[in-house]
């Protein structure tokens, strides 16, 4: 209920009222005890006794449910389920406030219990018994005045809204000739004219004779209404009731099921919700009362809830447990994203949330409203899950009159609406709400766009797409059925990474392969033509008739286009000359690549291209000790020979070789440090964090020497340092004299244990210690567990005269750095001798 044209305040979603005091929350909460919430202990600092919920860890077994046939028992065994749980785990709960006479609701639907004005002592004393999960503070959501852009009174019919008419719900009707009937569908909301014109008829509680009985057909938890009538003091509940069951008869076709029946709980007041108001009209729900709130039958209760109001997204699972009750009983939940767009990660909160089924808007012209709500949702979800109708829409409020309101509240109740004919038109899905989930995505609209992330065909703009109420109908019609396979070389049998895989039929869809050149589709149960085709192979059809519920396995082996061969060996060109075994890829630069491998013993390899293309060659040895190499390869009309050399990598690993070493090398065996090496521990002058000890040579952490070296180490040990200490800390070396070096190279054995908030490195520096230049350095993880080696080329070394290297370690608890056996000087590799 927007103006697209005013403030986000208005949003038509309801926005989330913080009811914990403002503030922060006093420094001794921590210390109280965790199950109660900080807020909660914070409002004792205000006042003597506050409310709060008390939520039970328990949680009932509903899944025997799903597999009871009738509607009345299935129902009943959830409540029943519930109810049993929430008894047995709330007794000594409900006994210890009978004994504090402290005022209290039970709720089994979430297995908790709402206490008022307790205090903190009695909170404590709750909070230690058995199977208590959280103490938390209520919270109060608040609903907008309602905007309205054009109001009309009760004779200025319209016809059918645009709404209706988009979403195709009108041939609905004419195709099938359902428009909700034996459906009963419902609202949490800020209650519904009853006698409405547009609403009376499709209200359960309309007695043939012209008078009303509201037992079991509404429910007002807070007493606000004057009687026991239903009553809406805000219009909202009126206005997305019509949208969902709307229709007067003399030309106000303003719903998308007129043939339903309608029943309601005000869970909002004139503009606020409350947590326990929301959480009663929920569990009314499962189990509809008479209006004393007595005999409750689960009979009685709706197949389609819609939930027109939320807040900012938050990790609190609100109402989750509710909304697994309401589909274990075989109620659909149907809820708004948000009016916090256009920017992405706004989706709201209980819709945002993974278990939720949440609706964005879109305009006349198809266009996402830009006060929609964008995802992703919890968890990176996209969301929303699928977008309605939502801006200008014309359905009923107070009085009898209509208005047009703007939002996703709007959007909501079309998506219902939508389920409602399916159900009334498709039994067979009645309760099933995991199967109709799954037929609303597959017939909703694909609209681009991906600014928020997601897909062209699921994204968080648009979630699956814009809703089509007849397409649902007719996927609910044919049923769904899985088509996977596995797209191939036909030459080779090799899968074709980045084929492109496309279908067509009842539903399009696209996709581009990965490595395992597989697909995987749920799909409308009909035929389709599938294309495969890839860049290099022909392009190849076949037909897929899939039945309902189906599971077809389809797979293409895609024709070669003209190849030629590029052939020859991978050898070692550092001395041995001995074919390798190696990984060659030929990139043409054009986001194609192709890829052989050459056989281990001779080196050997084949590597089928195109004609009349330069190629750009990667050589890669799959055993250890190689470098790459890199170069280009122009093929012509024919094929031609390239034989191909690797040479052995600075660290000397590759079988065969050995190193041979002239130089220094410190083994750090002794309990302090060498000579000539010194330490340096900085001090950042931060209070009460100690910058020492740093650099040492002895072994306080036991951490054993695991650098592949033996005896003594020189060690950083931050973790052992514990809390309160932090390194800055630099070990560095006596000057080496390289002056007959041609070539220079570091080496060290290390273990390095690594963390988020550590730093190491390698300063090198040629004039003395004056200036220092960073060769080498890693931060955070991975780290390097020992037994490790590391070899770092100093070119800038060979010839000078006073070559000095440091090694520095930064870290707060976190881990440590081990080196052994540091060498400094010339370093090469050659063959081994025989």
């Amino acid at each position: 209920m927007r103006n697209p044209r005013k403030s986000s305040a208005l949003a038509c979603a309801l926005t989330l009222l913080a009811t914990a005091l403002s503030g922060a929350v006093p420094a001794h909460a921590a210390a109280d005890d965790p199950v109660i919430a900080p807020e909660v202990l914070a409002s004792f600092d205000a006042r003597a006794t506050t409310d709060f919920w008390v939520r039970m860890s328990g949680k009932a077994d509903l899944a025997p449910a799903k597999k009871i046939a009738g509607r009345t028992a299935r129902g009943r065994d959830v409540v029943e389920r519930l109810h049993a749980r929430a008894d047995r785990d709330q007794e000594p709960l409900r006994k210890l406030l009978k004994a504090e006479k402290v005022k209290s609701t039970a709720y089994w639907v979430t297995n908790a219990v709402y206490v008022k004005n307790a205090s903190k002592a009695l909170a404590k004393k709750i909070a230690k018994l058995s199977g208590v999960e959280e103490i938390r503070a209520p919270v109060t959501y608040t609903i907008p005045e309602p905007i309205r852009s054009t109001p009309a009174g009760p004779a200025a019919a319209t016809g059918l809204t645009w709404g209706v008419s988009n979403i195709n719900a009108d041939d609905v009707w004419a195709r099938t000739g359902r428009r909700g009937e034996d459906i009963v569908i419902a609202n949490i909301d800020s209650g519904v004219q009853y006698d409405h014109p547009a609403l009376v008829k499709s209200y359960r509680g309309s007695n043939a004779d012209g008078t009303f009985t509201h037992d079991y057909h509404w429910y007002d938890p807070l007493r606000e209404c004057p009687s026991d009538a239903p009553c809406d003091n805000n219009s909202h509940g009126t206005h997305t009731m019509g949208t969902m069951a709307g229709d007067d008869g003399q030309g106000n076709q303003i719903g998308v099921a007129p043939g339903v029946r309608w029943i309601a709980a005000k869970g909002c007041t004139t503009d606020q919700c409350s947590e326990e108001a929301l959480v009663a009209s929920s569990q009314w729900m499962l189990a509809p009362t008479d209006s004393t709130g007595a005999n409750p039958d689960a009979s009685k209760r709706p197949h389609i809830v819609n939930n027109s109001w939320g807040a900012s997204l938050t990790t609190q699972p609100f109402m989750e447990d509710i909304q697994l009750a309401w589909a274990a009983s075989g109620i659909m939940g149907i809820w708004s994203n948000g009016n916090d767009g256009p920017g992405c990660q706004t989706s709201g909160s209980p819709g945002g949330r993974v278990i939720n089924y949440s609706v964005g808007a879109y305009d006349v012209d198809n266009k996402i409203a830009s006060f929609s709500s964008r995802g992703p949702g919890q968890d990176g979800e996209i969301k929303p899950n699928i977008s309605a109708p939502g801006v200008n829409v014309r359905s009923s409020v107070p009085g009898g009159a209509y208005a047009f309101y703007n939002g996703t509240s709007m959007a909501a109740p079309h998506v219902a609406g939508a389920v409602a004919l399916l159900w009334s038109a498709r039994p067979e899905y009645v309760r099933d709400t995991a199967a109709t989930r799954l037929l609303l995505d597959l017939s909703a609209i694909d609209t681009d766009d991906t600014s928020c992330g997601g897909t062209a065909a699921d994204n968080a703009v648009y979630g699956e797409g814009r809703l089509d109420a007849l397409a649902l109908v007719e996927a609910g019609t044919r049923g769904t059925a899985t088509l996977s396979g596995t797209v191939t070389d036909a030459t080779t049998g090799r899968p074709v990474e980045g084929a492109t895989v496309t279908l067509t039929g009842p539903l399009t869809r696209t996709s581009t392969l990965g490595a395992d050149g597989g697909y995987r589709y749920t799909l409308v149960a009909g035929e389709y033509q599938l294309k495969a085709e890839a860049f290099g192979y022909r392009t190849t059809t076949k037909t897929a008739t899939l039945a309902r519920d189906d599971t077809l396995t389809l797979d293409v082996a895609l024709p070669q286009t003209e190849r030629i061969d590029l052939t020859g060996t991978v050898s070692d060109a550092s001395g041995l000359g001995r074919g390798l075994a190696a990984r060659i890829t030929a990139d043409d630069g054009k986001g194609h690549t192709w890829n052989a491998e050459s056989d281990p013993g001779t080196g050997a390899y084949t590597l089928s291209l195109l004609p009349s293309m330069t190629y750009t060659l990667t050589t890669r040895a799959t055993e250890p000790g190689y470098d790459p190499s890199v170069q280009q390869v122009t093929m012509g009309e024919t094929g031609r020979r390239l034989d191909l050399g690797l040479t052995v990598s600075l660290s000397c690993v590759a079988r065969g070789y050995e190193v041979i070493r002239d130089g220094s090398t410190e083994p750090f065996d002794a309990a302090t440090a060498p000579k000539g090496w010194t330490v340096t521990n900085v001090d950042p002058r931060i209070p009460k964090y100690a910058h020492q000890p740093g650099w040492v040579f002895t072994d306080a952490g036991g951490r054993g020497n695991h650098t592949g070296g033996a005896g003594g180490f020189a060690i950083v040990d931050s973790l052992h340092s514990g809390k309160g200490h932090l390194q800055d800390t630099y070990l560095t070396s006596p000057s080496y004299d390289l002056t007959d070096r041609a070539s220079a190279t570091l080496e060290f054995a290390h273990d390095l244990k690594p963390a988020v908030n550590s730093t190491t490195g390698v300063d090198l520096s040629v004039d003395g210690g004056r200036t220092w230049k960073t060769v080498w350095s890693a931060k955070g993880f991975p780290g390097a567990p020992g037994p490790a080696v590391h070899v770092v080329p100093l070119p800038d070394a060979a010839g000078q005269a006073d070559v000095r290297i440091r090694l520095h370690y930064r870290g707060q608890l976190s881990g440590w750095w081990a080196v052994d056996d540091l060498f400094v000087g010339d370093r090469t590799c050659r063959p081994a001798a025989p």
